[in-house]
């Protein structure tokens, strides 16, 4: 092992090593050796957990908002960046966005989508709606479509700037090959532009929608009460007055974890199947 190896290991275990520590701190808190009420190795908390349907709704409805969000993100950044690849004013529009913060992204959705906001009153100024209450609740409703916007939303910027990066470093190279053996404009982004974008933003999209299932901003502003958001019902839990219930807090956590290091093992499983095809 050569010294640039031990700092790149050095800076891994940098980064790698505060998660370790939080997750062998979260297992214990949910099997009662460490934390509030600690009382020695007790799997009541994982059980009642595991066995509270509340706990699977938040975790289905979660998983469903975070991927539908990401599809359109990711959906959105294909057709954008193909269409914006030769404009740097059209790129640096594209990521404007990536500045805002989630929680004024989160004020701004409320403040547009909300049954008072912007787009209730305007449809009540044009006659659309009898008043502005009869505006469609798209905030605080079971289908999260207004959270869905914002999440889309924000993530938009991110994915856009990789997908960015990924046409400058590559892109340009490979479409002059293609139009010197007479390739024409909807070859090359069939054949090279879009197979370089879906495998250079890949993994950007899964590092996004392992977020989404951890946001908390947007969320608890956004999602309604029922059923909870996954990471609203962490929060819940970890203030909760009954000392007894606190460890239910990480057991909730450690399957949030659970969730997103199942994706990127999924990812990268299939990306080392496509090396070895590719080879």
């Amino acid at each position: 092992m050569n010294k640039r190896d031990g700092i790149g290991y050095i800076a891994v275990a940098l980064v790698a090593t505060p998660v370790l520590v939080g997750m062998l701190y979260s297992i214990a808190a949910a099997t009662g050796i460490a934390g509030a009420a600690a009382s020695g190795f007790d799997l009541t908390r994982v059980t009642r957990v595991l066995r509270d349907a509340n706990t699977w709704r938040s975790v289905a409805w979660t998983l469903t908002t975070a991927s539908i969000a990401t599809a359109i993100a990711t959906t959105t950044t294909l057709f954008v960046a193909v269409r914006l690849q030769e404009s740097r004013l059209g790129q640096r529009l594209a990521i404007i966005p990536l500045a805002v913060p989630h929680v004024a992204a989160s004020l701004a959705a409320l403040l547009l989508l909300g049954q008072s906001g912007l787009l209730s009153r305007a449809a009540f100024a044009v006659g659309l709606t009898a008043q502005p209450s009869e505006f469609p609740a798209i905030v605080y409703d079971r289908s999260g479509v207004a959270l869905i916007a914002a999440f889309a939303w924000k993530e938009f910027p991110f994915l856009a700037l990789t997908a960015f990066a990924v046409l400058s470093t590559h892109g340009k190279a490979l479409s002059e090959v293609a139009r010197t053996h007479g390739a024409n404009v909807r070859a090359i982004r069939r054949r090279i532009t879009m197979p370089l974008l879906v495998r250079g933003i890949a993994p950007a999209v899964v590092a996004a929608f392992a977020y989404l299932i951890g946001q908390y901003e947007m969320a608890v502003l956004l999602a309604p009460s029922d059923p909870l958001p996954l990471s609203v019902l962490t929060y819940e839990r970890a203030l909760d007055g009954d000392l007894q219930h606190r460890g239910e807090a990480h057991v909730l956590g450690l399957i949030a974890l659970l969730i997103t290091a199942a994706l990127v093992l999924m990812y990268e499983r299939t990306r080392f199947t496509a090396q070895e095809s590719d080879g």
